[in-house]
Parts: C-alpha cells; sequence; structure tokens
C-alpha cells in the first residue's frame, strides 16, 4: 500500500513539473490550472474575500524567491533590493496599511544570507573571514551586540519596542555580509551600481509623476488613513511626494544620495554620452528629492561634495566640478525666484531662523540632563510616539527626538552613543584610507563615490533618522561591505600584474 501510494505521488509529482514548470503553464493543462486560479480568486474577491488570493499569490511568488536566495543568491539578491524599492507600493494601491510585507522582506534576506553559505564554491575569493577583521565590521558588530545587551535594561519593562529594533539591526548584518559573499567580481559590482542607479531614477521619475499629475486616489485614501498624514505632507502650499516608497524621508534621502552617487561618477566618466545620461539621471533624482520636501536631504549634497573636493583636491576635474557645484547652489539660493514652494523648502534648509529648527535646539537643550545622567539610556524604543504608545509612565513617552543621534543618546545612553559615533568613524577612516591604497582608477572611483555617498547620510542623522529604513539601508550596509571587495579587487589585479611582470623578467 505504502509503495503504492509513493509510486502515484511520484507520478503526480512528475507531471506537474512536466505540465507546469518546465512548460511554464504553456500548456493546455496549464491553460485550465490558470483559468481556474482566476475563477477562484475572482469568486472570493466577489464575496469579501479579496485577501485570500492575495495571500495565495504572495505566497507563491515568495517560495519561488525562497529558492532563488537559497541556490542562486545572486539573483535572489537582485530581487530583494527590488523588492525593498516596491515593497510598501501595494499598500498604497489598497488604501491602507495592510499587509506587513516589510517582515517578509526580513525572512528573504535571512535566506538570502543561508544561501550565500549553501551556494558559496571553494575557489571564491576570500569569502567572508577578511571582511570581519575591518574596523568598521569590529565597531558595527559591538554596536549589535549592545543592541542586544539593552534587552535587559533596568529601565524599561518588555521586549516589545526593543524587537523590532534588534530584528533589524540583525537584518542589516545579515545584508552586510551577504553583499560581501555575493558581489566577488568587478562585473558584479558594476552591476550592482548601475542596478540601484536604476531603480532609484524609476522611484524619482514616478515622484515627479506625482508632483505633475497628482497623487492617485488610492494614493490619497493612503494618506488620509493615516492620522494626521495630510496635515505633516501639506508644506508650503503643497503636498510633499513619497514616490513608492514609505513615505518622504524615505524619498528625499534616496533621491539626494543616489544623485550624489551618480553624479560622482559621471564627473569621472570618460564617454561623453554616458556622462550626459548620467548628468540627466541626477537631474532627475534631484527634482524628486526637492518634490519630496525633505529639508534633510538637501544637506546630503554639499556634505557630499565637500568630502569628495579634499579627497580628491588634485584632480583638475574635481576643481571644475565644485566650481560648477558653487555657481548652481548660488543660483538655487539667490535667484529672484520666490513662488515656487519646492525651491522655498530647499531654500529653507540653511536658514538659521527656522521655527522649527529652533524648537529642535530647545528640545535637544532641555533633554540634555537625561542623557547625562543615563549611561545606558532610558531603554530601545521609549521615545517619541513609539514610547508614547508602549511605555505611556516612561519619562521619555512622547518626547520627539528628531535626530538619530539624539534618540541614540537617550535610548542606548551615552555608551551607545559613544558606539555608534565610533562606526561612524570607522566608516569615513576606512573609505578614505582605501580610496588611497586602490592603485586601479576605475575602484577608486567606486569607493570615493560610496564613502562621499554614505557620509552625508551619517551627517543628516544630526537632524533625522535617515539610516535603517528600506531600500536606502540595504545600499548603505551593502556598499559599506563592498568597499573592501573593491580593495581585493584591486590587490587580485597587482597580483595578476604582478605575476606577468616577473613572467616577462624571467623570458628576458
Amino acid at each position: 500500500m505504502a509503495t503504492e501510494y509513493i509510486h502515484i505521488s511520484s507520478k503526480i509529482h512528475s507531471w506537474v513539473k512536466k505540465e507546469l514548470i518546465q512548460k511554464k503553464f504553456l500548456s493546455p493543462w496549464g491553460v485550465i490550472f490558470l483559468i481556474l486560479m482566476s475563477v477562484a480568486g475572482g469568486f472570493l474577491a466577489a464575496n469579501d474575500l479579496f485577501f485570500v488570493p492575495i495571500a495565495l499569490g504572495i505566497l507563491l511568488v515568495g517560495i519561488g524567491i525562497i529558492y532563488y536566495c537559497l541556490f542562486k543568491p545572486l539573483i535572489g539578491f537582485y530581487i530583494i533590493i527590488f523588492a525593498g524599492f516596491f515593497i510598501f507600493y501595494p499598500n498604497h494601491l489598497l488604501g491602507k496599511e495592510i499587509l506587513p510585507l516589510s517582515t517578509g522582506l526580513e525572512i528573504l534576506i535571512l535566506f538570502l544570507f543561508l544561501g550565500t553559505f549553501i551556494s558559496t564554491k571553494s575557489g571564491d575569493l576570500n569569502p567572508s573571514g577578511g571582511l570581519l577583521k575591518t574596523f568598521v565590521s569590529i565597531t558595527f558588530l559591538i554596536l549589535t551586540l549592545y543592541i542586544a545587551v539593552q534587552a535587559f535594561n533596568p529601565n524599561v519593562r518588555g521586549y516589545a519596542s526593543w524587537f523590532p529594533v534588534f530584528k533589524r539591526s540583525i537584518v542589516f548584518v545579515l545584508i552586510y555580509i551577504a553583499a560581501y559573499r555575493i558581489i566577488d567580481t568587478t562585473e558584479k559590482f558594476r552591476f550592482f551600481s548601475r542596478f540601484w542607479i536604476v531603480l532609484s531614477l524609476v522611484t524619482a521619475v514616478y515622484g515627479c509623476f506625482q508632483q505633475w499629475f497628482g497623487y492617485l486616489p488610492m494614493e490619497m485614501n493612503y494618506i488620509l488613513s493615516t492620522p494626521g498624514g495630510l496635515d505633516l505632507l501639506f508644506q508650503g502650499g503643497q503636498l510633499r511626494k513619497f514616490s513608492i516608497l514609505s513615505d518622504v524621508v524615505s524619498f528625499g534621502v534616496l533621491c539626494a544620495s543616489m544623485a550624489l552617487f551618480t553624479l560622482i561618477i559621471a564627473i569621472n566618466e570618460k564617454e561623453k554620452w554616458r556622462k550626459y545620461r548620467l548628468f540627466l539621471f541626477s537631474v532627475i533624482m534631484l527634482l524628486g528629492m526637492a518634490y519630496s520636501g525633505t529639508r534633510t536631504a538637501t544637506i546630503i549634497l554639499p556634505a557630499g561634495f565637500i568630502l569628495y573636493g579634499l579627497i580628491t583636491i588634485q584632480n583638475k576635474t574635481t576643481l571644475v566640478a565644485l566650481f560648477v557645484s558653487v555657481l548652481v547652489f548660488m543660483a538655487v539660493m539667490f535667484a529672484p525666484i520666490y513662488s515656487n514652494p519646492s525651491l522655498n523648502r530647499v531654500r529653507s534648509t540653511f536658514d538659521s531662523k527656522d521655527a522649527s529648527l529652533n524648537v529642535r535646539d530647545k528640545n535637544r537643550h532641555y533633554i540634555q540632563p537625561y542623557l547625562h545622567s543615563h549611561p545606558i539610556g532610558g531603554g530601545i524604543g521609549t521615545s517619541n510616539f513609539a514610547g508614547y504608545y508602549n511605555h505611556p509612565y516612561h519619562p521619555l513617552a512622547g518626547f520627539a527626538t528628531d535626530s538619530a543621534f539624539l534618540k541614540v543618546g537617550l535610548e542606548y545612553g551615552w555608551i551607545g552613543l559613544i558606539f555608534m559615533m565610533l562606526f561612524n568613524l570607522a566608516i569615513l577612516y576606512q573609505g578614505i584610507y582605501y580610496y588611497f591604497k586602490i592603485r586601479d582608477d576605475e575602484l577608486r572611483l567606486y569607493v570615493v563615490a560610496i564613502v562621499c555617498t554614505l557620509f552625508p547620510l551619517i551627517v543628516t542623522q544630526y537632524a533625522q533618522e535617515t539610516v535603517g529604513q528600506f531600500p536606502a539601508g540595504i545600499f548603505f550596509f551593502s556598499s559599506l561591505s563592498l568597499m573592501k571587495r573593491l580593495l581585493e579587487f584591486d590587490q587580485r589585479k597587482n597580483l595578476v600584474r604582478s605575476a606577468g611582470d616577473d613572467k616577462l623578467m624571467t623570458s628576458l
């Protein structure tokens, strides 16, 4: 009986594999299956059970993505990046927060991490050992370990607010290591950078569409479904735009940082057509940044260019780029155009008399005594609205930190703030050190583009929380580990070059 059952199961499995998978549903049985699925989905939707076919569809797609993450991690990596951009858009179309897709993305990153070990070949270039010995990795892991220890902070009860933060920090450690293991050739890194530029461009274009033609009705329903959402977005006589991302800050920061990354590559591009194309992409991304109304994002471009100028000051192209940048900045700040809300919003970034900036300064000075007297902080998730919701009687409950640095200082304590600052300094030091150590011009360009993109993101944390949201968080931690890969690519090229020189000398 058991043998007969196994035989029948094997025949069914072979039939399904042949008719549905190998033929990709392009067979009579495949068409019948799709028709039945469509009819069933329509029936469920007509009976107000629309969530069931959506959930089943997501489940089927998820199984396929898990397969790629485990056994073809390179493809899975780019699927995750793609999903990081579009993961919030289904909720925009549904008109409210229904689908917890970000949790699903975190699970996929775990499978991707496991897949990098399952699919690692014995001949791969330094799979992960070299990465974990770097200054950035050490400080990053120390900070993550400190977040884990915060679970025992006596100033807060329960783990409801601690666990999501710890989970997200672990996810970024996994993506940090996985990206390093996956991108193991120069060609793969080139594709990585182009992939990010293209997706960022698409995101910026959609933000421009929202600005020029308005939000879709479903998106307006999404905004109105959030308490205070309309008041938050309506600034300076117009609605701020968030494109396909979760919020205006994520959209503005992504556009500004990727515009900077693209500009640095464009400045050093020798092929004119590619140079002009990259400049055009940068302009579109900067428009997206302006339409987001995120003043913090405005700091990214000047901060990144200042660092770029300091690192590459001996390059003639750099001097020309800095001169043009100053002219553009002066035009934006002082051009006699006063009726454009987006332009006025950008200009207000540099207004020292801005009311919101003064309020933040007062709040910062008001809460500093608490920071000084709590070396391990009040506990993760005790400030802002999350603190008010989860810990209503905590001294920090409802206090608006705005600044990521202030939030870390209050919740993690000044000890945690020191760990965070060491991590940030390690990023800056390692990026500059690698730039001057690498000999290959292309790899040097990639390193300086990365460090000049990551550094402003660190600076913007003084005003807001800009690192940690999808998809920018994936780019931040992936690029962070890939700086080490770029150094290894250069070392490998130098070894090949030295071996060739030795062979030539031997032949002579």
